[in-house]
């Protein structure tokens, strides 16, 4: 028998409704197997995920080990392509061919981003494009139709994408210390220095069933403000490091206080500090070539994004 070609990963905690949605989505999908780590939900997430069959494997590590789970399903998985999904996103019909076709035509290709639909409880689209979203960021201004081989991306959607399981591996997998948010980046900075390639595809489309207005949102810039400090000194040279650190600090304060949460940004900073012990000897610097194309247009879409939030609050 042949090896699978599609590992569906899905870390999940507490989520077992939206769980449920995407699991049976995937049963009418061509994807061989569906690796689902529960990351100690109480709410039997766990009895949902063994009802579903041979299809869908259940992992439990015992505890929220974050973005770890990503890392433990596909050591576990045995497909040639990993499918990461969060637990609230699942692909329309033909998202899986085209990310298997792009990955297949490109044998340097270890990520494919797929399009991020945010959705209501009904399907209706309510966020698509707009300023700050997926697609938004990873078009970087590319109007129309995207070529063949994808529009050349700095990072992917994390829970809306399909990865090369060699490379991923190879690489390390995503960087355990973040927990959540920034791991996208960083695992694409390493592709890159390993010779892998990044690419966005929004002919491939993932809908994601939007939680209430605000869930989460100062945690989520917390651990984003956080994790993009390690990110620098990480992997950027010194001089490099402490430039961009000013910049994108000043930047996040005002995004932070756009939101209403200062507070976060506050916590995020004495954390990188306070926690710093946790990924000192995890620095490697990446060569000044490979930041270039780990950094692409990022700067760029930052200030493009600064300017829309200013203004929707200025009359100007």
């Amino acid at each position: 028998m042949s090896s699978p070609a599609v590992s569906v990963v899905i870390i999940t905690r507490n989520r077992r409704d939206a769980l449920g949605v995407v699991l049976d989505r995937l049963a009418d999908l061509p994807v061989d197997e569906v690796l689902v780590v529960d990351n100690g939900s109480g709410d039997g997430t766990g009895e949902l995920v063994r009802s579903h069959g041979d299809l869908v494997r259940l992992l439990e590590p015992g505890e929220n080990i974050g973005i770890a789970g990503r890392n433990l399903g596909a050591r576990e998985a045995r497909g040639e392509f990993l499918l990461m999904l969060d637990d609230d996103a699942y692909p329309l019909p033909g998202a899986v061919e085209a990310l298997v076709a792009a990955l297949r035509a490109n044998p340097r290709l270890a990520a494919a981003g797929a399009l991020v639909r945010d959705v209501d409880g009904e399907g209706r689209v309510v966020k698509l494009d707009e300023l700050g979203t997926f697609d938004w960021w990873l078009r970087a201004g590319h109007e129309g139709d995207p070529p063949p081989e994808g529009f050349p991306a700095f990072f992917f959607p994390e829970g809306a994408s399909m990865l090369r399981r060699s490379a991923y591996l190879d690489v390390g997998g995503f960087f355990e210390p973040y927990f959540v948010f920034s791991s996208e980046i960083d695992l694409a900075a390493r592709l890159f220095e390993a010779g892998w390639d990044v690419r966005y595809f929004p002919t491939a489309v993932v809908d994601h069933m939007k939680a209430p207005s605000g869930r989460g949102d100062e945690a989520a810039l917390y651990y984003r403000i956080r994790n993009h400090l390690w990110y620098l000194w990480l992997r950027f040279p010194a001089p490099v490091a402490a430039r961009r650190t000013v910049g994108y600090l000043t930047f996040d304060l005002i995004e932070s206080s756009y939101r209403g949460v200062p507070r976060a940004w506050a916590r995020a900073v004495r954390d990188a500090w306070r926690l710093r012990e946790s990924v000192r000897g995890e620095r490697r610097p990446l060569p000044r070539a490979v930041l270039r194309r780990a950094e692409l247009n990022r700067g760029r879409m930052h200030v493009r994004l600064l300017v829309g939030q200013l203004r929707r609050r200025l009359p100007i």
